[in-house]
């Protein structure tokens, strides 16, 4: 795993608090956006976002990864 392209993905995330929208934002198709994110939650053992009907919001895991991203 690319952990650097993975936190660049979880930042653009982060900022739009949309999948779809960060994945445009960086020129890659949504699906493969959130599957990279998966990967990194899972690299990590956390959940970095909570997934809602219209964005992403970041968890306490999530914060703490921002910040030291």
């Amino acid at each position: 795993m690319d952990l650097l392209h993975h936190l660049e993905l979880f930042e653009a995330v982060a900022e739009e608090e949309h999948f779809g929208r960060a994945a445009q934002a960086v020129g890659m198709a949504q699906p493969p956006m959130s599957q990279a994110i998966r990967r990194l939650e899972k690299e990590l053992g956390c959940a970095l976002f909570q997934r809602t009907p219209r964005g992403a919001l970041l968890t306490e895991a999530g914060r703490r990864v921002q910040e030291e991203a």
